[in-house]
């Protein structure tokens, strides 16, 4: 019997051990910027034409030169926000602060009750900002709607 002599050591040695090159593919991925998608793009486009960028803030009143839009459902509902104007016009301090958009969050979400149901924002939004009510409410009560219990 001949044993098989490896001449090329490339694959099988590595400098760094494999958690350390898993670790650094894993940083390199993650400094990349993401770009906005076309659709993105012209989405916001959109929202600011009608938005004027001075004038009274919406939550303080008071006036500036230069106020941000602030889609107040953000995150993964950001399109859902600017297609159902969720958007607040705010200033600096109003928009970094999070009592603020909390608060935001639960005037927009009663505006739109006004002409939907809880559960119609709940399907949209993915949960209810109002207390007593979350995600896991809605899915109980449509399990029990399927099952025809009420």
């Amino acid at each position: 019997m001949k044993s098989k002599i490896v001449t090329n050591l490339s694959d099988s040695f590595h400098p760094y051990p494999k958690t350390l090159q898993k670790n650094k593919n894993i940083a390199e991925k993650t400094a990349e910027i993401k770009k906005k998608s076309k659709k993105q793009a012209r989405l916001e486009r959109d929202r600011d034409k009608d938005l004027i960028k001075k004038g009274k803030c919406d939550y303080c009143g008071r006036y500036f030169n230069k106020l941000d839009p602030h889609e107040v459902y953000g995150g993964s509902n950001r399109t859902r926000s600017i297609k159902n104007k969720f958007v607040a016009l705010l200033c600096r301090n109003c928009h970094d602060d999070n009592k603020v958009i909390k608060e935001l969050k639960i005037k927009y979400q009663k505006e739109y009750e006004k002409e939907h149901t809880r559960e119609e924002f709940i399907k949209l939004v993915g949960k209810s900002y109002i207390k007593g009510w979350h995600r896991t409410a809605l899915i109980l009560y449509e399990r029990r709607k399927q099952c025809g219990k009420r």
